[in-house]
């Protein structure tokens, strides 16, 4: 092993020790999430429990000492609810967050990070690819090319012999040994086919054979008439035999990153110690305590609505997949409206297959819907599967309404009513179409009281965006 090699691997596992360090230091937060989101039927990942974890320590760093911070009072961390004053949003946020279930989300340790893409380029020219096009990438999907699809493979596809125009040519294959009876040459009028036995047939009248050494990949023939253009070559080879480099074709994989900056959500409360007087005396809330949860809660709301937004536009911009249409709910001429409701289905398989079209390794695995496909979805029983809880849950914003076929429903009542947006989330941050990079999940300043007695309240979150690929995007509209 190369030290360079040492040298990076002893940084991967200094990376993981860190992570992984964070999260012991963590666990009483950690963990009493855990038991929340399993309350709910829901687990948390490994890399979930990195995102709190990192973020709680961000909230450590940038708020100075614990104890002046209403997100660090607790008296029995191992018991801290989501729904109690202590950790309104702070622990709990990234798995509540509707966005964290929609987009990929790594946590920065700093305000100004990188954000990173995989990019897998072929190394070598083989057929009709050159070295250095792109095989995959995060940004362009799959090579959709014929000769990209059988990189890996003995198969050399649209392979460019020649672009003379003369009838007698001649020259070397770029792999071979070639298989026998496997090569076919052509200007895409006069086609030569390999026999197996050396020779190349024409398939044009009174047309001169060709010939072909399969040990050297030398090759010869004559056309009958002028080529009509570039002479092009398919064959296989055996790459076992075949000398040299090059045998076992190869690709470079690169690791691109891009900057990412977190921005800031900063909200303010005031009020006076005898509103908190009253509230008190009246219903035994403090209203401290209740600013911190609803006010958390908001900026909860905020953080989700962003990374939405940015979602649905990315869905109408150029590079996005193609749209499926509007989806039109009114029944036909003696058509009954529940085998209308249920065509809405097929509306939906129609943006899953657009997506894949364009990026050749995503599916809408996720909607986010206005009222209007909410309220159909909901009726589309077997297909739909309520969310946990849906029953007693009291949404101010986007939330899970829960899966049609296997794909997560979120509802939005905020989105335009005839609008669905269809996407991908990506299975890691190397491949995903939409990165939500928190820094901050909640922040809260001391209440400050001023001589005239009115108190005030900051809080603060912090979290960047960044939308890598428009093509694991699409939107419909819906037609009652």
């Amino acid at each position: 092993m190369s030290k360079l090699q040492q040298l990076m691997e002893s940084r991967m596992s200094a990376m993981k020790m860190e992570r992984k360090r964070l999260v012991e230091q963590w666990s009483p937060y950690v963990n009493s999430v855990e038991k929340f989101m399993a309350k709910q039927g829901k687990e948390m990942t490994e890399m979930d429990k990195m995102n709190v974890a990192r973020c709680l320590e961000n909230a450590l760093l940038e708020g100075g000492i614990k104890s002046r911070s209403k997100i660090f009072e607790t008296t029995d961390q191992s018991a801290i609810s989501f729904l109690g004053i202590q950790l309104p949003v702070i622990a709990a946020l990234l798995p509540s967050l509707v966005l964290n279930k929609i987009a990929v989300t790594q946590a920065l340790d700093r305000r100004t990070g990188s954000v990173f893409y995989l990019d897998v380029k072929y190394n070598q020219a083989k057929g009709s690819v050159s070295a250095a096009d792109t095989m995959i990438a995060a940004k362009t999907g799959h090579n959709r090319t014929l000769g990209g699809r059988r990189y890996a493979s003995v198969r050399i596809e649209n392979e460019t012999l020649s672009a003379t125009s003369t009838q007698a040519q001649s020259g070397t294959l770029a792999y071979f040994p070639v298989i026998a009876g496997t090569l076919i040459v052509t200007d895409g009028v006069e086609t030569f086919t390999a026999n197996g036995s050396g020779v190349l047939v024409s398939d044009a009248s009174g047309g001169v054979n060709g010939t072909i050494n399969l040990a050297t990949g030398a090759w010869a023939v004559t056309f009958a008439t002028t080529p009509a253009g570039t002479i092009y070559g398919d064959y296989k080879y055996n790459y076992e035999t075949m000398t040299g480099a090059g045998a076992v074709p190869e690709v470079d994989i690169s690791v691109v990153q891009e900057t990412i900056t977190a921005e800031d959500f900063p909200l303010a409360a005031k009020f006076t110690l005898g509103a908190a007087i009253d509230l008190e005396k009246a219903h035994g809330l403090n209203l401290e305590d209740e600013l911190v949860k609803y006010l958390g809660g908001e900026v909860k709301f905020t953080m989700d609505h962003m990374g939405i937004d940015l979602l649905n536009d990315a869905a109408s911009l150029a590079g996005a997949a193609t749209s499926p249409g509007t989806y039109t709910a009114t029944p036909g001429a003696n058509q009954e409206w529940i085998w209308k409701k249920y065509q809405f289905l097929d509306f939906v398989e129609k943006a899953n297959v657009n997506i894949l079209s364009k990026t050749f390794r995503g599916i809408c695995n996720f909607m986010v819907v206005g009222n209007d496909a909410a309220r159909v979805i909901r009726q589309l029983d077997p297909h739909f599967k309520p969310a946990a809880g849906l029953d007693s849950l009291t949404p101010t914003g986007p939330y899970e309404l829960g899966s049609l076929d296997g794909r997560l429903v979120i509802h939005d009542p905020l989105l335009d009513a005839d609008r669905i947006l269809f996407g991908y989330k990506g299975d890691n941050y190397l491949m995903a179409g939409f990165l939500f990079a928190p820094y901050i999940p909640l922040l809260t300043t001391p209440t400050l009281v001023t001589a005239d007695l009115k108190a005030q309240k900051g809080f603060l979150a912090s979290a960047g965006y960044k939308v890598v690929n428009n093509g694991m995007y699409t939107y419909g509209t819906f037609s009652i």
